[in-house]
């Protein structure tokens, strides 16, 4: 039964580009030619959220946090990219680029740049051959720094869009990640206790990624079918997001790589710092997004799975280049 899981879990992460498209093309044509019928899914984002949201946060690993003292100079540069650059540069890009296009839009754009790292970023981080317990840290530390992040940037930067009390937003923070970080990490300890570290790593850590994953797809089947059809009348969004996407994320990397070469990093820690300063969370994103700001601003958190994950990938096969890259410095 685990094995079968475990290949689910594989098989929902190796084909999410494609998996995240026929939702949203399925979730489209439904919304559009029975829109009224969507009226009922939103008895089930609710639901739907607990299952992408809990068992993600179960994943996290809190005791690496007391790694964080090896890490500082890591540590440093992935909280000023991924909370101070990667925000800045999401706003910036929406003045220059996004000029007179729908604000709950540029809500969202804004909002998936603020957002920390994806849980995927240890595994890709593994398969590079970087150092998987510093993407721990990160993934960790990021999720707990959000808490006051992102309220302080929705707040600032989102302002001369939509007017949003920052009240609000700390407390959907609240409810969409401490509520379930908490409710995941004590699970966590509490099946740890009752069963041992090593079942929990057999039997039960194989099930979150395929329950989080596929309580995402029905957040965003839900979320894109009930904004159809004004989708369907912004249809040039999604091309200027493509667009903005395939620009601005890899110059992400290469900056974090950039910085990291520079501090004298080593590309075990560089990797793991590239990847997690990257790829964003989406399930988060996409949960902020629809109780946040709803309409257009979910698009950037339900669309950009199918470029991250090839994203990823490609950066997984460049890795040797990059090694060689920081082996040369070292």
């Amino acid at each position: 039964m685990t094995e079968k899981i475990q290949s689910l879990s594989k098989f929902l992460q190796k084909w999410m580009p494609v998996l995240v498209l026929v939702v949203i093309l399925s979730a489209l044509l439904f919304g559009y030619f029975y829109h009224q019928k969507t009226l009922w899914l939103k008895n089930i984002i609710l639901p739907a959220m607990i299952v992408m949201l809990i068992p993600m946060m179960m994943g996290l690993v809190v005791e690496e946090l007391k790694l964080m003292a090896k890490d500082k100079k890591v540590l440093f540069l992935a909280t000023l990219i991924n909370f101070i650059l990667s925000p800045l540069l999401a706003f910036v890009w929406a003045k220059l680029f996004f000029y007179n296009l729908d604000p709950k839009f540029i809500a969202g754009w804004i909002l998936k740049l603020t957002m920390p790292c994806a849980a995927m970023v240890v595994a890709w981080t593994g398969l590079a051959k970087g150092k998987t317990e510093t993407a721990l840290v990160i993934q960790v530390v990021s999720f707990i720094l959000a808490v006051i992040f992102v309220p302080f940037w929705m707040t600032i930067l989102v302002h001369s869009y939509i007017t949003i009390p920052a009240f609000f937003i700390v407390k959907k923070i609240f409810f969409i990640i401490v509520v379930p970080m908490a409710i995941g990490v004590s699970l966590r300890e509490l099946l740890i206790k009752k069963i041992g570290q090593e079942d929990f790593k057999k039997e039960v850590k194989p099930f979150l990624p395929s329950l989080s994953t596929l309580g995402m797809y029905v957040v965003i089947f839900s979320a894109i079918s009930q904004e159809a059809k004004s989708i369907f009348e912004n249809l040039h969004l999604i091309w200027i997001l493509f667009l903005s996407i395939l620009i601005v994320y890899p110059s992400l990397f290469i900056f974090s790589i950039f910085l990291s070469r520079k501090f004298k990093i080593k590309y075990e820690n560089a990797i793991a710092l590239g990847y997690s300063t990257t790829a964003k969370n989406h399930g988060i994103t996409l949960a902020l997004a629809f109780s946040v700001f709803g309409g257009l601003s979910i698009l950037p958190a339900a669309f950009t799975p199918i470029l991250q994950i090839p994203l990823m990938m490609i950066i997984y096969h460049l890795s040797p280049k990059i090694k060689i890259y920081f082996s040369d410095k070292n």
